[in-house]
């Protein structure tokens, strides 16, 4: 076993996957800051602790993830997904297992406490279906992925959960639109893992795996990220234009060389030297698009 540092237990969580937790988180606080003017009382406090709470819960879902992985032979020394800490030596499979175990644990213990402000606020445990939820399908993407569902889980763990949940337990109403609204980044959440499963095809099938992306083929699957890029600009016009978001929401377009470029480097494959990477190029346009998409609802408070 190889000395560990403090970085290498930060690194093993995957930290820059977080932004498909903390987005939605934002985006959703920033949708609730516009309306405030016109809806009442919320309460923020419940609404930022969701930051930690969603953050930790991705990283104790990535580790766990990862020992399944790893117990099952999906990842091999060398794979493209770079996670590498179990056969590095750094990390042992059970220790990386518990680890994960513990950060599902403190998430949830700051579920809990959410919980108990939107009883002391709203007089209600409604919301507890949401935190189970929100423990449950991290822990079942392992199965999930394999049976072709994964991109599912990614966009109820990444978008509509989020979204409806901190809605609730900020203001008492799911407010039912953000399912609608949250597609906008979710399927930019939903293109990171795409871009993902379409490198690691033949890996997946190899281990087993019935990925959506193994299913269809890579051609279907390279389309499909298209429509994952294409479709949130849409939609964010389509809001503009009903007035339901501010007209600095299309602030989002800046982000358009970023997806031109994530679509060119798909639609090339293998071929392109960055395409081992598009995960973590789709990662930054979900983060670029999601922070530009609060900031104009801020500056529709602001500059009304």
């Amino acid at each position: 076993m190889k000395q560990r540092t403090i970085k290498d237990w930060i690194i093993a969580v995957r930290p820059w996957s977080f932004p498909a937790s903390v987005i939605p988180v934002l985006v959703t606080l920033g949708y609730l800051y516009y309306i405030q003017p016109t809806t009442g009382y919320f309460n923020w406090l419940s609404g930022w602790l969701a930051f930690p709470m969603l953050v930790l819960l991705h990283g104790g879902g990535n580790l766990v993830s990862d020992y399944f992985d790893h117990v099952k032979g999906v990842d091999l020394p060398g794979s493209l997904n770079g996670v590498n800490h179990i056969h590095s030596g750094k990390f042992q499979p059970k220790t990386i297992l518990h680890y994960g175990w513990m950060l599902l644990a403190v998430g949830a213990l700051i579920g809990i406490v959410i919980l108990l402000f939107t009883w002391k606020n709203y007089h209600s445990y409604e919301a507890v279906w949401i935190g189970v939820a929100a423990i449950a399908l991290p822990l079942l993407y392992p199965w999930m992925k394999g049976h072709a569902l994964g991109d599912v889980d990614i966009l109820l763990c990444f978008a509509m959960l989020p979204s409806v949940g901190i809605c609730y337990i900020m203001t008492g109403d799911y407010h039912w639109e953000m399912l609608l609204y949250c597609l906008s980044f979710g399927l930019l959440t939903v293109s990171i893992l795409h871009s993902n499963n379409t490198r690691d095809i033949e890996n997946d099938c190899r281990a087993g795996l019935r990925t959506l992306c193994g299913i269809i083929g890579r051609r279907t699957s390279q389309y499909i990220y298209l429509v994952e890029l294409a479709t949130p600009y849409v939609l964010v016009c389509i809001f503009v234009a009903c007035e339901v978001w501010p007209l600095w929401t299309l602030l989002i377009g800046l982000t358009l060389p970023l997806a031109v470029r994530n679509a060119r480097i798909m639609l090339s494959g293998e071929q392109h030297p960055a395409f081992p990477a598009l995960d973590k190029f789709s990662a930054q346009l979900q983060m670029a698009f999601g922070l530009l998409t609060a900031l104009g609802f801020a500056l529709g408070v602001w500059l009304c």
